[in-house]
């Protein structure tokens, strides 16, 4: 296994881990909702995944003629970029990174669900235990504060709220299962088109331009007090969001890909699961989400559980 293909690993987690970071920094710059966050990501995705197809099909991409093959890829970008990531950026805002990530990282599980659901994939008695491993991790992240000082734990939760945890929470698995109904889709778009990864990369960026523009012009058209003008959206906010859909969307995609066609995927999926920690500790250290003794050990159970399940 090549030495390059660990470091681009390392370095895919640290762009998965920075993705959402930069997401929160820039909302909480900006103080603007989905409405204007997916626009704008939409085009730096678009742009860095035409410019990489153009290089790598020459100039000739190819066009997808399958109705079902669009239609996949359109579930995808719904159920990922629109309505999982939609939950995502609120379940950052409502109990920060630190628990938002971890909990939204637990996606692996779910994809086994819709996996079998939708493609007939069998489930294992380790995907199994893998599930139970990540649903341990959720309860001592959820409720595993610092038993020897409870009233930190309590303060902690008063800072949140205690129904704005718990609706953060479900917000974070809501992220998670949307993911996991868009992870097949994308596989059976890759099956019917027979393109490749960075192929329909592209076709996710396009459609995830139209239609977050579209929703973007009627909301402007018939529901203007849901929008912010986004020559208000200062230059930081842009800079966050932008950067965070070339590392997160773009560059984290293509990267992996290029890992897994080198290297075992369990040993990939293994070094990018780690994710989930490199967030909890930015969180922790720079950006002050506090997480306890149990909660740590739950990031940890949900990164052990997911790999479990992805090998």
């Amino acid at each position: 296994m090549p030495l390059w293909g660990f470091l681009l690993s390392i370095v895919t987690a640290i762009m998965w881990a920075a993705s959402p970071i930069m997401v929160g920094r820039g909302m909480d710059v900006s103080k603007c909702t989905s409405n204007e966050i997916n626009p704008v990501r939409s085009i730096s995705f678009f742009i860095f995944a035409l410019s990489i197809a153009l290089v790598y099909t020459k100039g000739s991409i190819p066009i997808v003629s399958s109705p079902k093959a669009l239609l996949c890829i359109a579930g995808n970008v719904v159920m990922g970029y629109l309505v999982g990531d939609v939950l995502y950026f609120i379940a950052i805002k409502k109990i920060g990174v630190s628990l938002a990530v971890p909990v939204t990282n637990s996606y692996p599980m779910f994809v086994v669900l819709t996996s079998w659901l939708m493609l007939g994939e069998p489930i294992t008695m380790q995907i199994v235990l893998g599930i139970i491993v990540v649903l341990s991790g959720l309860l001592l992240l959820r409720f595993g504060g610092d038993r020897d000082n409870p009233e930190k734990d309590d303060h902690r939760a008063k800072e949140i709220g205690f129904s704005r945890l718990m609706e953060g929470f479900l917000f974070a698995i809501g992220a998670g299962l949307s993911w996991a109904i868009g992870a097949p889709l994308t596989k059976m778009a890759m099956e019917t088109s027979g393109l490749g990864p960075i192929e329909i990369t592209f076709y996710r960026a396009l459609v995830f331009l139209i239609i977050s523009w579209s929703y973007r012009f009627l909301l402007v058209k018939y529901r203007p007090e849901m929008v912010m003008p986004l020559r208000r959206l200062p230059v930081k906010g842009w800079t966050y969001f932008l950067g965070a859909a070339v590392i997160g969307l773009g560059l984290g995609s293509i990267f992996y890909t290029t890992c897994i066609n080198s290297m075992p995927v369990a040993v990939v999926t293994a070094i990018t699961a780690t994710s989930p920690f490199i967030a909890a500790l930015f969180g922790h250290f720079v950006l002050n989400d506090r997480l306890r003794g149990l909660q740590w050990a739950g990031v940890v159970l949900i990164i052990t559980g997911s790999v479990t399940v992805s090998i």
